[in-house]
Parts: structure tokens; C-alpha cells; sequence
């Protein structure tokens, strides 16, 4: 499959929330946050939550005759030991659906947690936006019809695994023109779908799999596991998983048995952050991630960037990072339907989750946000279908931005 560069994204329009009229005398309602707060997570997570608070507080806290609030209580901790757990996403989405003043959650970061909380917030027609699930069994095919058991009330904002993986193919196939690769997954949901995917793609083109690892987030040695990848003299590595999988545990493995010179490309997971982010994939790997790449399964250059970075970086002091922009897109779905939903007069609370779903099952709506203007299929995915490249600034310790490439245009 080819992939291009994606072209102009369509200009950006601002929703006029407060302009719709609807749902009675003037209530309190809660948006929660699902994400993994601790260690490695968090550094994924804090540029999401930052998005999110910015963009409702843009909103003046306000759509209709409804007033936002994102209280601490509302934002749950889906990680066990500094690590994502599904069970633990699961009791939090349990907890959220039984609170009628949560009207919409935005979360999780891991497709495992989506794949163990959807049944629960489908079941109780909860609305759920997440700003990085990419596994694609979550929303196509039989995987994810047994995941919802009735109307879709889960939806994303980025493009998923299926595109992201062959996206780091080609980047590394064409664009670094290495034609043999050892792949190592951390085993779970998205790790391995990733992994997987990109290894298909990789073949399709020709290319060579020295050979492919599982290797699960409670490996203690990847030195032996790096060791013997070695010895069949990889062109490249690609990593399946996130940083607190092992990413960057893995990177240093490599570095130390003779690996260091090869690109280390990774999805999504390990773009979390600066070098000055605590526990980040950058932070971890120190000077060894010279050769480190990076996905992001959505849009990195967009028209309202630079407004959002530089309101980003007004609102809370530092540069904006990772999913930043998508957790901020993910409220603005939730704002939008949110004022369609208010305009047909909920009697309850109840009432207004499912009119929020049926303004999400819209699939002629255009949702206006700061990543340009998309749709949500029955399925509840984006029309964008883009995957942004990410290289090692060694000046700036960070991310760089590389290029763009658009699946919806091959």
C-alpha cells in the first residue's frame, strides 16, 4: 500500500457552544478522565489531561445551559504497579457509570483497558472519547461486535494500528532504506497489533524479518533476547509497545550488545514526552535514542497549531507534547455533541448520555477542531487517516517532527 504525504487540512471554524439553548435551568455536569497516572503512563497522559482542561476551560466551562466541570475525583488512575491494567480501567469505568453526574469520558491511553472498559460503558450508554486507542479490534469486525452489544457509544480520534504500523514500513523501507528488521512486541493488545501489522506491511514490500519477539512488559532481561537478535545482523529495529512495556529498557539492550547504530523505530507508545520528562521513552534512553523514531497515529502539522501550542504553553508553562493536541480534539467531539445533544431539552441526565450518543452516531456531522475538520463513521472512527514521523532532536532532547503521511489518500 502507498502512503503520501498528507495535503492542506480544510480551515478550522469555531463552535459556538453557548449559542444553543436547551436542557432546562442551569446544571453541573462532569466530564471524567481515564488514563494511566503513574510513572512511565503519566508522561503520556499529563499533555492529554492539559489538552482536555484547556479546551473546556476555552469553552468557558460552559455548553447551553450546562456548566463543565473536571473535578479531581473525576480523573481515574487505570495504572496498577506503573503500569496500565485492564482490570483496573474496567473498576474505573464502573465506578464513572454509576455516577449520573458524569455525562462523557475521555480516555483510556492503552487499547488493552478500552478492550476491558467498552462492554461496561456501552452496556450503561455511557459516551467515551479516546485520544489514543489505535488497536483496530476495537471498533471493526467480530472482535469489536463483542465488545457492543448495542449502538456505538465508543468513538476515537486518531487513525488506528492497521495504518499506523505500515506508515513505520514504508518510513523505514523507503525513507531509511533498510530492508531487514527484528521486531520485539510487549505481547499485549496494542503491542502486538502493531507489531503485527507492520510486520505484514514489511514483508508486502519486500522486505526481510530477521525475526520476531514477545516479549511481555514483566521481561527482567533483554540483553540475552538483544543478544541473539544480534547475531542475525537486523538493518533496523521495530518496537511494539509503549514505554512503560520496556521501550526504552530494550533501546539500552541494544545499544549495549552492539545495536546502538540501527534505527529503533516505535509507534505512538514511546513518544511521550521530552528528555526532560520524567520517565519518558527520551528521559530513559538518554543519549543512546540518536537513531530513535517515532509514530503518532494522527495528524502532527495542522492549521491550528501553533495557536494551540502557544495557548498550551501560556496555560501551563511548558511545550505541549505527545497527544497534547488530540486530548484537546477529543473534548471538543465531547463539547460539540454536548451542544447538539442540549438543543433537543434531556429531561435528565440520563437522558442527555443518550442524546450525546445519538449526536455521535451522526455520520454526516463535521466536527470543526484545532486538527482540522473530520467525521466519526458507524463505527465510531475518524476520517482522518494520518500518521505523523517523529526523529531524535539531539539539540533539543525532543521529538521531532518529520513528515505526515495520508492512508485516505494512497
Amino acid at each position: 500500500m502507498k502512503l503520501t504525504k498528507v495535503g492542506a487540512v480544510a480551515s478550522i471554524a469555531v463552535i459556538a457552544l453557548g449559542a444553543c439553548n436547551g436542557g432546562g435551568a442551569s446544571k453541573t455536569v462532569k466530564f471524567a478522565i481515564e488514563l494511566p497516572l503513574q510513572g512511565s503512563e503519566l508522561a503520556a497522559s499529563q499533555p492529554i489531561i492539559n489538552g482536555i482542561k484547556l479546551a473546556v476551560k476555552q469553552a468557558g466551562n460552559k455548553v447551553a445551559s450546562y456548566t463543565i466541570e473536571i473535578p479531581q475525583s473525576a480523573v481515574k488512575d487505570d495504572a496498577l504497579n506503573g503500569v496500565h491494567d485492564p482490570q483496573t480501567g474496567a473498576n474505573n469505568m464502573t465506578q464513572l457509570v454509576g455516577d449520573d453526574s458524569v455525562i462523557a469520558v475521555i480516555g483510556p491511553l492503552n487499547s488493552s483497558v478500552a478492550k476491558a472498559q467498552i462492554p461496561i460503558s456501552n452496556a450503561a450508554g455511557m459516551p467515551q472519547c479516546s485520544p489514543a486507542n489505535t488497536n483496530p479490534d476495537l471498533t471493526k469486525g467480530a472482535p469489536a461486535a463483542q465488545l457492543r452489544t448495542k449502538a456505538n457509544n465508543y468513538v476515537r480520534i486518531v487513525t488506528t494500528d492497521d495504518v499506523q504500523g505500515p506508515a513505520a514500513s514504508q518510513y523505514i523501507y523507503d525513507k531509511l532504506g533498510k530492508h531487514s528488521v527484528y521486531i520485539i512486541d510487549s505481547t499485549d493488545t496494542f503491542g502486538k497489533g502493531v507489531a503485527d501489522a507492520f510486520e505484514a506491511d514489511f514483508k508486502q514490500r519486500g522486505g526481510t524479518v530477521v525475526k520476531h519477539d514477545g516479549a511481555p512488559k514483566t521481561t527482567q532481561d533483554y540483553v540475552s533476547i538483544l543478544t541473539a537478535a544480534k547475531a542475525l545482523n537486523p538493518e533496523a529495529i521495530y518496537f511494539g509497545g509503549v514505554t512503560a512495556d520496556g521501550g526504552a529498557r530494550i533501546l539500552l539492550a541494544a545499544a549495549q550488545v552492539g545495536l546502538g547504530d540501527v534505527p529503533f523505530v516505535g509507534p505512538d507508545g514511546i513518544n511521550d514526552g521530552s528528555a526532560a520528562t520524567k520517565d519518558s521513552f527520551l528521559n530513559l534512553a538518554g543519549d543512546k535514542a540518536a537513531n530513535a523514531y517515532s509514530t503518532l497515529a494522527g495528524i502532527g502539522d495542522y492549521p491550528g497549531k501553533a495557536k494551540f501550542d502557544a495557548d498550551y504553553k501560556a496555560e501551563y508553562g511548558i511545550d505541549a507534547t505527545g497527544y497534547a493536541g488530540q486530548g484537546f480534539t477529543c473534548a471538543q467531539v465531547m463539547l460539540d455533541a454536548l451542544a447538539r445533544a442540549a438543543a433537543t431539552n434531556p429531561a435528565d441526565n440520563t437522558a442527555l448520555r443518550a442524546a450525546i450518543l445519538t449526536a455521535l452516531a451522526d455520520v454526516s456531522h463535521t466536527y470543526k477542531t484545532i486538527q482540522g475538520d473530520f467525521t466519526l463513521d458507524a463505527n465510531g472512527d475518524t476520517s482522518q487517516k494520518i500518521v505523523s514521523i517523529y526523529s531524535f532532536d539531539a539539540t533539543a532532547k525532543d521529538w521531532k517532527f518529520l513528515e505526515q503521511v495520508d492512508y485516505a489518500a494512497k
